[in-house]
């Protein structure tokens, strides 16, 4: 079981954290309007409004960032182009990978009815995925391929969950078809936090039965966060979805391990 009690002196005051809440929603307020002047997405998206979308989802990350008050350290080279897998830890990962660099994301569908975050995510140009119907894969796949021909980096978390992080669960492979249909390269990275004392920040990771509310209020009552990402080198697709999830698990648990 992990220790989810917030030290007092890594804790804001009441003052301090009433202050963040605010200076947090006005930011929330003016990206969705930021997103608002976007369109709507559609199926046949320009690579222009694709990339357009993904820049506006860094601005906006990296502003909610320093809002948080998370700073960021990278080890390796941060792609560009191609697919991009992650374990995933926390709801900060999606403001974390964007900030880093302009790209779009594979989430679960419930979030596109999440208040503010949804419509922000949406305008963004999240693909949205519902893992109870396995005959979304197929759409899903579609829109992964155009993104690839548009030239724009994709996140996929292909744990289809959050962890506590202290393991990598196994990856569903069926999502890494179009990266192994285009031959693209493939990064993967592992990302981790902790807080200004250099332990583990286990209670903003949300899994499990864990509220989102109680997770964004633990990371904002914190001093400060830091985030670690470790990009591992890209790899050459030359091989079936399956073995290619196998392989990248492998590489994500072991850029964990050398953090």
């Amino acid at each position: 079981m992990h220790n989810t009690d917030q030290p007092a002196h890594d804790a804001v005051s009441a003052t301090e954290f009433g202050l963040k809440c605010a200076r947090l929603t006005l930011q929330l307020l003016h990206s969705l309007k930021r997103v608002g002047e976007l369109s709507e997405p559609s199926v046949n998206e320009k690579p222009d409004t694709l990339h357009r979308r993904a820049a506006v989802l860094q601005k906006i990350s990296r502003a909610l960032l320093s809002h948080l008050q998370v700073s960021i350290e990278t080890r390796g080279t941060i792609p560009t182009r191609g697919l991009l897998v992650s374990n995933h830890v926390s709801f900060v990962d999606i403001m974390l990978l964007s900030a880093l660099s302009p790209l779009i994301f594979v989430s679960k569908s419930e979030v596109a009815a999440w208040p503010i975050i949804g419509p922000i995510a949406s305008k963004s140009g999240t693909l949205f995925i519902r893992r109870d119907k396995r005959s979304d894969v197929s759409r899903i796949n579609d829109s992964l391929t155009r993104a690839f021909a548009a030239d724009v980096l994709v996140c996929l978390f292909p744990e289809g969950t959050s962890s506590d992080g202290t393991a990598v669960l196994p990856f569903q492979p069926s999502l890494l078809q179009p990266a192994v249909a285009a031959k693209l390269p493939v990064c993967a990275a592992h990302l981790s936090y902790q807080t200004a004392e250099g332990a583990r920040a286990d209670d903003i990771a949300y899994f499990g039965d864990r509220n989102l509310i109680d997770c964004m209020r633990a990371l904002i009552r914190r001093k400060k966060t830091t985030a670690q990402v470790h990009f591992g080198n890209p790899m050459t697709v030359d091989t079936d979805r399956k073995t290619l999830a196998s392989r990248l698990h492998a590489e994500v648990c072991r850029l964990g391990v050398a953090d």
